[in-house]
């Protein structure tokens, strides 16, 4: 569920028309397992994200760029156990790990951003 949809349509606009456009809102309209939740956020350079939390928890980042959408699987996400770090990069070979632990992932099209929702678990609390 996208928690701020005139934030979204904000960040939206300044996607080019095609598949990262596509990538973005299928991110943004995602019905994520266990009530996970998107909202549009701003911060410094980063300025057309999306995090997906449970309440105080965020899991997962979709930051729209013009030529993809870098969707991050948190450090948060490996240790709540909502994906495993091994089964992420099988499943998408051309996953980067980053410096600070995380995965990331170029997004260019709404079937790969539907293949990553489909591979996330839902929080256990």
């Amino acid at each position: 569920m996208l928690l701020n949809p005139d934030d979204f349509d904000a960040h939206v606009a300044h996607a080019p028309e095609g598949g990262v456009r596509d990538a973005f809102t299928a991110f943004a309209h995602a019905e994520y397992p266990g009530g996970l939740t998107a909202r549009a956020t701003s911060k410094g350079f980063i300025a057309h994200e999306l995090r997906i939390e449970d309440g105080d928890f965020w899991y997962f980042s979709a930051v729209l760029n013009e030529d993809w959408v870098l969707w991050y699987f948190r450090k948060p996400a490996f240790r709540d156990h909502l994906v495993e770090a091994d089964a992420v990069r099988a499943a998408f070979p051309t996953a980067h790990v980053t410096p600070k632990g995380e995965v990331s992932l170029r997004v260019r099209d709404a079937e790969t951003a539907q293949a990553v929702i489909a591979h996330l678990s839902a929080p256990q609390r």
